[in-house]
């Protein structure tokens, strides 16, 4: 008989990501509605959060993927970020008091700075030749599928079906942790501790892979557009939706991102990646400015339909254009360089989406969105056009 063949590292690191999200989604969905429906505060408060929530983990989005390119394994900075991530949820369980809440969002998310660019790098280092778009394709559908996973999750238990309190949050938290636990013990027992390979350099220096300085330039741009999602769920409520709604609405957003990823990651690896990147930018700008307008629930679900097109068709897509672009010996760098560009963006971005809701309305706040999306859409074209004529 033939041997079995393994699970690819790409599908062990795609189900830890199945767990986590799973553990995490619901929580970034209701956390928002938590901090303004019951404790009162406003959007501003909430941009505060998810601005800072970024900004903490900025420095280690960058720092830990370049420290992973001098380590003989990637696994442990992979691990302890899952770690601290799970961590930061256990404290939502031991206080109400909004500003704590949020330093336990920091938390979160700073663990999600340790672990981001080394574990990108492990899955660009482990792919094959010409399958990186498909790899990338599979992770992002597991990691997207587990944010369904937990949405159904408290929608079949029945969160949500009364009044919106303290209870109903600390339900949430109680079915998350167990989860999140889970996906810690699949990284220690299920992820091998694989050697690196290679004479990367021990110095102490670090600079931007000159190969991605101007894409990471344009993706800058364009995060600077894409301000948490913590907004979309306010808006939901602004247009009328209740929890279970807006839980529900997000499940079907989920399950069009997933169901695209590992399609879009394929057919990027047979005819190129920028198609897909640039399609996906410029559905954004039209969801985001739907959603805008949006005066109904019918309108704000057949934007966010779109909004789960764009992550399907680039999340898997430019983290395989990273690939693509970075040699073995640099890439934790670059992915690190990639995070921390993309995580000023949203140090900027969260703030301001929050102080124009607040002080501008929803609707220009979007409408300014999808411009800045349009533009970096529209660079991304000429920059293809420069590094064509280059290569």
């Amino acid at each position: 008989m033939p041997k079995s063949k393994s699970p690819s590292l790409a599908l062990r690191l795609g189900w830890v990501s199945f767990l986590n999200d799973c553990s995490s989604e619901v929580l970034a969905r209701v956390l928002p509605l938590y901090l303004t429906a019951f404790l009162g505060q406003t959007p501003a408060f909430v941009g505060v959060i998810e601005g800072a929530a970024e900004s903490a983990a900025i420095l280690l989005k960058g720092i830990s993927g370049w420290l992973s390119d001098r380590a003989a394994s990637r696994k442990g900075f992979v691990f302890f970020g899952y770690a601290l991530s799970v961590a930061g949820r256990a404290f939502y369980l031991f206080s109400s008091l909004a500003w704590v809440l949020g330093a336990s969002r920091i938390f979160d998310r700073v663990g999600k700075g340790l672990r981001g660019a080394p574990r990108d790098a492990m899955v660009a280092d482990a792919a094959k030749a010409g399958r990186a778009g498909r790899d990338f394709g599979i992770t992002r559908f597991l990691d997207t599928l587990g944010a369904m996973a937990g949405m159904a999750l408290i929608l079949g238990l029945g969160v949500g079906v009364g009044p919106f309190d303290e209870s109903v949050f600390r339900i949430c938290v109680l079915i998350a942790l167990p989860i999140g636990l889970a996906a810690l013990a699949l990284i220690w027992f299920g992820i091998p501790k694989i050697t690196r390979e290679g004479n990367t350099a021990k110095r102490l220096s670090w600079h931007i892979p000159k190969e991605i300085r101007g894409f990471l330039a344009i993706a800058f741009l364009f995060a600077l557009a894409n301000s948490s999602d913590a907004f979309l769920v306010l808006k939901a409520r602004e247009t009328g939706f209740s929890l279970r709604e807006i839980l529900g609405v997000f499940l079907v957003f989920n399950a069009l991102a997933a169901g695209l990823a590992i399609p879009a990651g394929k057919l990027s690896d047979k005819f190129g990646r920028i198609p897909f990147l640039m399609t996906g930018w410029i559905v954004y700008a039209i969801a985001y400015a739907v959603m805008g307008l949006a005066d109904g629930k019918l309108m704000f679900s057949a934007s966010l339909l779109g909004y789960g097109a764009f992550y399907g068709l680039t999340e898997g897509v430019e983290k395989a254009l990273l690939a693509d672009l970075l040699r073995s010996e640099n890439r934790g760098t670059g992915y690190g360089a990639f995070q921390m560009a993309t995580g000023i963006a949203a140090l900027l971005a969260s703030p301001m989406m929050g102080v124009l809701m607040t002080y501008a309305g929803s609707r220009v706040a979007f409408l300014i969105t999808s411009g800045v999306a349009i533009l970096a859409a529209f660079l991304l074209a000429v920059w293809t056009m420069s590094h064509r004529q280059q290569a």
